[in-house]
């Protein structure tokens, strides 16, 4: 299947598990089948997929999958220009009209909200929610999942079975998932306990639990005959993991009530094709036995219970400790509570997030900074983690008036993790004190800013408790500076250096951010700073036309201002206008002045035009300079690697950046490559075993050191490595060419 064939058509895609899957394509089915239009599904299997999810003809008729589904490679070069049905509202003009003018147009639209009812502008809410379940009729299931499915209904036929979901899975144990907190998934098992209680106190209940944690089916099971699993009932099947996968959620489908977590794609689907009742356990309780709950729950954190599975089982339950204990005016507890566990090796990243929060909570801000420290003391390779410590200890300094120190972590924060909004506060802050300037960060305009009461989320409360703090000798409640950072990671891909999510190349995802720029700014109407800032995400759309007209027009009315030249080179060089390019960009540089980002643009834009010596110029002197710019002390690294008698130098530059990005993947793969160069094989190899059990290597990282050491004639070593990892040993060699 190519691009081609896919224009015009509703894509189904979600890059998760079943529930969301399933959900996407019984959305996109819906739409199909209403409005008469092609239908696929991008159905992505590489990466770190779950192995149920791996081979869609264990779930769906062979012959169907090959009509209607495409991998991920495909998906890659159509991505950006699908319209996101979520992207469709009233407010941006969508009608019927519009919306059939552009499938004629050849348009393509996703499919990717992960739960609930897609529901166009024009349509009526309660008519599409009837009529979403009869979209399971167009799916045509395997042989064997259809036999399934005839016998689960015929065995759940007249039943009124109770379902519980308990969702634990790759929440605990993926080392990667088990890094976030998912309080709206993860549900602590005392939950389950108490109102497991209440539904058994009917004589004629029955239960049925499905987990992905068979240890948590076995300990419900334990406390009544009554209580079942999907093996009791359907007996031990030969079904493949895809298969038994989307029939558990077919049979809880058929119970007469789900109980839950309270944002549960496998539930909520559930749901969804079964026309069945859904409530969050939480919510079923009574305050009464949700505070029991809590409170035997914190019990058995404190007493180091032997009922959690592992410390991602302790770690999801974190949030449920500090909300309880919130609740009894004693976040210490959960404070210390937190801290034993992180002292005795828990170091999951929103571990650090909650300590920190705490630390607000409790009025102790200075505390920020000793848990910065003990992060990065250890080897906690998470940006996450990261990003939040710095983020905490910049607003600590900033409360002292540390200007340096605080604009140290503000580079950090916003290295790690360029995009999110709790980052963007702390660096609003720092803009307010004119801490950060366009001198010391990544150039940015400063007319593009205006004032907000509130630079932090208000949606969480500790993030809004954020708000109060204010950097010295300014007032929480006066307004703070705001400026638009995601516009900023635009101009600088390059020397910001992250690999960020699909949603911020998405054109309709970029056309929301644009009518919220113009919204925000419209006192800026018709200025240069504006114009300018419309030509930037006008590019990021794909309208390089449009785009270079907007810079254009900034540029004669500002001719002095570096950014808007360093911004149609940007488009320039797209074009292929590569002399004219370079010719802004050198005239940014100059107009800027010394500045480690553009010079690190222009000396990569002079190495691949082939001015060589130019280049080598600017990188040296970037060798030696003084600066914050991770990315940029990356960038030189690789530059100066490329002469061998450098490489010594080469990795004391990357030092300079790994300091400040403790843990940082890329970072250490570059400092790995680097010795195994310099012939200090046990340290690189030592350095490779932090990220392959860390789970922070890649399959490159595996093809790397499958080259290294089978150059070494050690292939040894790299299949022992690779067999710590997730990866396929083979599949590895095949990539690195072996």
């Amino acid at each position: 299947m190519t691009p081609a064939d896919l224009q015009g058509s509703i894509i189904s895609h979600r890059n998760d598990r079943m529930g969301g899957r399933m959900i996407a394509m019984l959305n996109a089915l819906r739409i199909t089948r209403d409005y008469d239009l092609p239908f696929f599904v991008g159905w992505t299997t590489g990466g770190r997929t779950s192995e149920e999810m791996r081979d869609p003809t264990a779930i769906f008729d062979a012959d169907w999958v090959a009509q209607h589904f495409f991998d991920g490679d495909v998906l890659g070069e159509v991505y950006d220009d699908l319209i996101d049905l979520s992207t469709l509202t009233q407010h941006t003009g969508w009608t019927p009209e519009k919306f059939r003018a552009a499938i004629a147009q050849g348009s393509s639209f996703l499919s990717g909200a992960a739960m609930g009812v897609t529901v166009l502008p024009w349509e009526n809410p309660q008519e599409v929610a009837a009529r979403l379940p009869l979209a399971v009729e167009s799916i045509r299931f395997s042989a064997p999942v259809r036999a399934m499915i005839e016998r689960i209904d015929s065995i759940f036929a007249g039943t009124k079975l109770t379902a519980y979901h308990i969702r634990r899975g790759d929440i605990i144990y993926d080392p990667i998932t088990s890094n976030k907190l998912w309080p709206n998934k993860f549900i602590p098992r005392e939950f389950y306990e108490q109102h497991l209680g209440r539904t058994l106190a009917d004589p004629d209940a029955r239960v049925l639990i499905f987990s992905d944690t068979p240890v948590e089916v076995e300990r419900l099971r334990k406390v009544d005959p009554r209580v079942q699993g999907f093996d009791d009932l359907l007996g031990d099947n030969d079904l493949t993991p895809g298969a038994r996968d989307f029939l558990e959620l077919f049979a809880m489908s058929r119970c007469k009530h789900i109980y839950g977590p309270p944002s549960s794609a496998f539930s909520q689907t559930a749901m969804t094709i079964g026309g069945c009742s859904l409530q969050a356990v939480e919510d079923a309780l009574s305050p009464e036995d949700r505070a029991a709950a809590m409170d035997r729950m914190t019990d058995r954190l404190e007493a180091r219970s032997t009922l959690f599975i592992n410390m991602g089982d302790v770690g999801q339950c974190l949030h449920f400790l500090i909300e309880r204990q919130k609740e009894l005016g004693d976040p210490a507890r959960a404070r210390r509570i937190i801290r034993a566990y992180m002292d005795d090796g828990l170091d999951k990243s929103f571990a650090y997030q909650l300590l920190c929060e705490l630390s607000v909570a409790t009025g102790d801000l200075a505390a920020c900074e000793d848990i910065r420290d003990l992060a990065y003391a250890r080897p906690s390779y998470s940006d996450d983690s990261m990003a939040t410590v710095n983020t905490y200890s910049a607003l600590h300094h900033l409360a002292q008036g540390n200007t340096d120190t605080a604009l140290d972590r503000l580079h950090a924060s916003f290295w790690f993790r360029p995009l999110e909004n709790v980052v963007h506060g702390a660096v609003n802050l720092g803009l307010t004190a004119d801490i950060v300037t366009p001198d010391n960060f990544y150039p940015f305009d400063p007319a593009m800013t205006r004032q907000k009461g509130n630079v932090f989320p208000q949606g969480r409360r500790a993030l809004a408790e954020l708000n109060t703090i204010a950097p010295k000798g300014y007032d929480p409640e006066d307004r703070s500076d705001f400026h638009m950072w995601d516009i900023v990671v635009r101009d600088w891909r390059l020397t910001c250096g992250k690999k960020l999510n699909r949603a911020f190349t998405n054109k309709s995802k970029i056309a929301k951010s644009l009518d919220m720029l113009e919204r925000a700014f419209s006192k800026l109407e018709g200025s240069p700073a504006l114009t300018s800032a419309r030509g930037v995400l006008l590019f990021a759309a794909g309208d390089a036309d449009e785009a270079l007209e907007c810079q254009r027009r900034a540029i004669a009315a500002a001719p002095d201002t570096p950014l808007y030249r360093k911004r149609i080179s940007d488009v320039l060089f797209s074009q292929g206008a590569d002399k004219t390019a370079l010719f802004q960009l050198r005239k940014a540089s100059n107009l800027m002045g010394w500045h480690p980002t553009y010079q690190a643009e222009l000396g990569w834009r002079l190495w691949r035009m082939k001015e060589r010596d130019e280049s080598w110029e600017i990188y040296n002197r970037l060798a030696v300079a003084d600066h914050r710019f991770i990315e940029v002390h990356l960038m030189t690294s690789d530059m100066i690697r490329r002469d061998p008698d450098r490489l010594e130098e080469a990795l004391a530059v990357l030092e300079r950046g790994l300091k400040p990005a403790h843990g940082a993947q890329r970072l250490l793969a570059a400092k790995a490559r680097l010795l195994m160069m310099l012939e200090r094989v046990e340290e690189g190899r030592a350095v490779y075993e932090q990220l392959v059990d860390c789970g922070l290597g890649t399959e490159h990282t595996h093809v790397e050191i499958y080259r290294q050491f089978s150059a070494l004639g050690r292939e040894d070593i790299a299949r022992e490595l690779t067999a710590r990892s997730i990866y396929d040993f083979d599949m590895v060699k095949e990539m690195a060419g072996g």
